[in-house]
């Protein structure tokens, strides 16, 4: 193995309740129903709009853009109180020891990626930081179909780990093979292990 790939939010970042707290919160603001963070993480897909869907959004009254940006305002204000996840800095480093390249692969608009990863002091770790053109949660495939031509990868030479059914879908897309979800994130075990064979419980369950 020579790389890699990881997912940002809900993997190295340790931000899932911290998001179901916001979305409580909008929710409640527009007297909708909410729901716990089981619920929430029993609930939550890609593309972030059909999660929305989920909660009860129509979109009738305001646009999903809106929505969204409302949603990333909130989530910036506080992001300074977010840890990483327990056990990132040891595999990082286990992989930088092994030789492994690592890059991060995030529905994350990649501008505000490279500066919440600067903030959280993880940048160094990484070569590049791939992220999306805008803010609406979307698919990671293009970009990483985009990077595996780019560097001229074996997909067989690398991993990905991420903590969603999509991080499975856009490793398989890609042509990667080799994929660990870790049940810390935004979706429950159960709904991760209806599609990925390999679910962990922590990072200090994977094997590089």
């Amino acid at each position: 193995m020579q790389l890699i790939l990881w997912d940002f939010n809900g993997t190295i970042i340790d931000d899932a309740a911290y998001c179901h707290d916001i979305e409580t919160q909008m929710l409640e603001e527009r007297h909708m129903p909410t729901f716990t963070l089981k619920q929430y993480r029993d609930m939550f897909c890609f593309p972030v709009i059909d999660y929305y869907g989920r909660m009860g959004y129509t979109f009738e009254n305001e646009t999903y853009d809106a929505v969204a940006e409302e949603f990333n305002q909130a989530y910036d204000k506080n992001f300074l109180s977010l840890k990483l996840m327990d056990g990132f800095l040891d595999l990082i480093h286990t992989s930088l020891d092994k030789g492994y390249e690592n890059v991060i692969l995030s529905a994350s608009r990649e501008d505000k990626l490279k500066e919440q990863c600067h903030l959280l002091g993880i940048d160094q770790y990484f070569t590049e930081l791939l992220g999306t053109d805008n803010l609406y949660g979307g698919s990671k495939v293009n970009i990483g179909k985009a990077f595996m031509q780019r560097r001229k990868l074996d997909p067989k030479e690398c991993m990905f780990i991420g903590d969603s059914l999509h991080d499975r879908e856009t490793a398989n897309a890609i042509g990667i093979d080799n994929v660990v979800l870790v049940a810390r994130g935004h979706q429950s075990k159960k709904v991760l292990e209806e599609g990925c064979d390999h679910v962990v419980d922590s990072f200090a369950e994977v094997v590089l």
